[in-house]
């Protein structure tokens, strides 16, 4: 096996070769007259001139992302510093902290409360939505010379992680690409793996005249948890406990796995109609009128398999399907409960049609953007296929499962700028006719600048009325079924302050929350052996607020950065999450041997005890189950982080005071966090 991984590893970068010197061919006219391109903004104009001969480097490489194109192409160049390289996981983001069963690779939802912004259908699973790849993550860029970049960490046969991008300008004005993602996490108990494999190809056309762009996507996610139940034993972080291997602890489940493919296809195409404006003050093209036409196709599937005889303390008995059944197969005994054997999967193809026209009216040829109005009106048309399998050993199916539907929505924006220090914007979606119609979503924000000195405002609110989830409305799996067609809309009400200050490091800010209709898992009964939870809604209002301050200090070649959440809700025995999580960040510049640019330190993460949410395997959802606090711990990671060139490195020590403040730690019911754990990574990048 390692040696199929290593021959897998050495092809990748053999391809990644090829492609290179492919690149030399097709970039030939690009190299050998940059000097007359007439592609280079006014700005590398001044700064490079008319020059002959050009090592290439990363300011010539920059990019946009769909989120930065919804008004005007706004190109950013590429970071290549240290910064935060040592959180590269997806679930140790500092301001985005998350609980999880084990090492990345597997289940994780959020720490603190931060509800979707979803409407319209959604199946209800997202447990391993951090490793997926979505058209809104896919960076477009604009590269004068080929762009590689390779990304490697390795914790040894615990952790590996590589992450590949290619992109090279076929043409002055056709940029593609490819990603290219591989994880393989063992972590430190049986039966802990997460596998994901993440490939996209892109593409970004411009035309000569800047007025038609083409952004395409081809997506292709495939994301494996393996699922051990938790590990037997309670007390391995006691005092006293007779140690033994990790991965020779006793585990509830040693054949069951949670099994999600994402595959997208995305094409994006936007034409800009009369006078086209153009920014002084960064890269970007300011339109006047412009129309959009979006079509995304989604091929998403997620399946639980197990086929195992267990004990029923994390999965519920097998149901006799005789008695609750949508399809009765030819087999009558297939209907009898098979305690062994679990195939239960669900299959959603989506394909949505989006139309927006926009206006923009400013005055002509003026030093400074004032009295700007926005106009977006579009229309918006998704159409779903939805299948829900459930199928014995043989291959006949208890479950067979299937509608289609669409929805049509309308969605629209409206912008208006009064100077260049103060903006409002107000962006609209309401589903009006289909399965979901009712759904709506309005969100306003404005922003004040105040200046450079004293920072900016950002002030928002928005109104959300979601249609629940379909795993909470219907589900007949083999270890559970439910029905609910009584379910409410949930309703969620927010209001959001933001002070930032750039030059003081400084971000400060409020939100409160209202929700209406929550819901959630839960499960009647606390003992270990029922673990049989249903969908329940809360009738009552849930409020919330939340105050988050960051702050970096320079002192010397010494950085300090500090980031503090709070919260408090007055329904604690549902909506789950510590009042406080901090995580602070220490370390100090140097300068080795004059090139090595280096930084040294640890960082901090600690939140208060709280009840945890436990979770169900079969269904991979959290749920509210009994009131476990478990005793909360900071953990600290030392890091060595350095940059040389076009390289950047770290090696870092998770959990490094283990054995010190405290043995281990619990995230999840049940479910033991990593020991301590030395990693190393480096960033590659390569410009021609």
């Amino acid at each position: 096996m390692p040696n199929y991984k290593m021959r897998r590893v050495v092809l990748f970068c053999f391809l990644i070769s090829l492609f290179v010197g492919i690149s030399d061919v097709f970039a030939q006219d690009l190299k050998t007259s940059v000097g007359n391109n007439k592609e280079l903004d006014s700005l590398r104009k001044k700064e490079e001139g008319e020059k002959d001969s050009i090592v290439y480097n990363a300011k010539y490489i920059k990019f946009t992302k769909m989120a930065l194109s919804k008004d005007s192409i706004v190109l950013i160049p590429l970071d290549t510093s240290t910064f935060n390289i040592q959180n590269y996981s997806p679930l140790m983001q500092p301001k985005h902290p998350t609980i999880t069963t084990g090492s990345m690779g597997q289940v994780a939802r959020p720490l603190l409360y931060e509800p979707s912004k979803r409407i319209g259908f959604d199946p209800g699973y997202h447990s391993l939505d951090y490793y997926a790849l979505t058209p809104e993550d896919i960076i477009y860029y604009q590269a004068r010379a080929p762009f590689t970049s390779l990304y490697l960490v390795s914790a040894g046969q615990k952790e590996q992680f590589f992450k590949g991008i290619h992109s090279q300008n076929i043409k002055k004005n056709w940029n593609a690409g490819f990603n290219f993602n591989r994880m393989d996490s063992r972590g430190f108990y049986s039966r802990q793996r997460g596998d994901n494999l993440n490939i996209a190809l892109f593409s970004w056309y411009q035309s000569p005249s800047k007025r038609y762009n083409m952004w395409a996507s081809a997506i292709f996610n495939t994301m494996r948890a393996y699922e051990n139940g938790s590990v037997r034993a309670d007390s391995i972080f006691n005092t006293g406990y007779s140690k033994i291997q990790r991965d020779a602890e006793a585990i509830r489940l040693s054949n069951a796995r949670n099994l999600y493919r994402k595959n997208t296809v995305f094409l994006k195409q936007t034409y800009y109609v009369g006078r086209i404006d153009s920014s002084k003050t960064n890269s970007s093209i300011l339109p006047t009128n412009k129309v959009t036409y979006t079509i995304e196709y989604n091929n998403d599937s997620y399946d639980f398999t197990k086929d195992q005889l267990d004990d029923n303390s994390v999965i519920p008995t097998a149901l006799d399907k005789t008695t609750k059944m949508t399809l009765r197969p030819t087999d009558a005994s297939d209907l009898a409960l098979d305690p062994t054997f679990t195939n239960d999967s669900t299959h959603v193809q989506h394909i949505k049609n989006e139309f927006v026209y926009s206006f923009f009216l400013r005055a002509k040829n003026s030093s400074v953007i004032k009295n700007e109005l926005k106009l977006d009106a579009g229309i918006r048309h998704d159409y779903y296929n939805y299948t829900t399998i459930g199928r014995r050993k043989n291959g006949n199916t208890y479950e067979n499962s299937k509608f289609g539907f669409q929805n049509l929505s309308i969605i629209g924006a409206l912008g208006y700028r009064f100077t260049s220090n103060i903006d409002f914007n107000l962006d609209v979606q309401q589903i009006f006719q289909g399965r979901n119609a009712g759904d709506f979503l309005y969100e306003a924000k404005s922003r004040i600048a105040l200046g450079k000195d004293i920072g900016r405002i950002e002030l928002g609110a928005y109104l959300q009325n979601q249609s629940p989830s379909e795993i909470f409305s219907f589900y007949n799996g083999n270890h559970f079924f439910w029905t609910n067609s009584d379910l409410k809309n949930t309703k969620v009400a927010n209001l959001s302050f933001e002070y930032i200050n750039d030059k003081l490091g400084l971000q400060a800010g409020a939100k409160y929350f209202l929700t209406s209709n929550y819901l959630y898992f839960g499960t009647g009964s606390t003992l270990i052996k029922d673990y049989n939870i249903k969908p329940y809604q809360e009738t009552s209002d849930i409020s919330l607020i939340r105050l988050d301050v960051s702050k970096k200090w320079k002192l010397g070649k010494f950085t300090i950065e500090n980031y503090l959440a709070y919260q408090k809700t007055d329904n604690e025995s549902i909506l789950r999450t510590p009042e406080f999580y901090t995580c602070n960040s220490f370390y100090v510049d140097l300068n080795i041997f004059k090139v090595l640019k280096t930084n040294i330190g640890f960082d901090v993460r600690y939140n208060t005890s709280y009840a945890n949410y436990s979770y169900s395997p079969a269904v991979s959802q959290f749920f509210v189950g009994d009131a476990t606090v478990f005793k909360s711990t900071p953990v600290v990671d030392v890091f060595l982080k350095a940059n040389l060139k076009r390289a950047n490195i770290f090696v870092k020590y998770d959990y490094a005071n283990q054995g010190l403040s405290s043995t281990g730690y619990y995230t999840v019911n049940r479910y033991p966090m990593p020991d301590a754990l030395l990693k190393f990574g480096v960033t590659w990048n390569f410009y021609d």
